[in-house]
């Protein structure tokens, strides 16, 4: 019964993406602001990651581990 279903869904699921058009387009201001809040975040990552590293560093010569 199970594997029944599975089947269905499966052929449902292939006739609804023989059916579909998925279009995404990032152009203007969009894709600006796309870029842009991409470029941010992986300079902050990497400032956090190396600011805490740096603390990590500096808490442990300060305890002497």
């Amino acid at each position: 019964m199970n594997e029944m279903t599975n089947e269905n869904w499966s052929q449902i699921a292939l006739e609804v993406a023989k059916h579909s058009l998925l279009s995404v387009s990032l152009s203007g201001w969009p894709a600006a602001v796309a870029v842009i809040s991409i470029s941010t975040s992986v300079v902050l990552i990497h400032a956090i990651d190396t600011f805490a590293a740096h603390v990590s560093h500096d808490a442990a010569e300060a305890f002497h581990i």
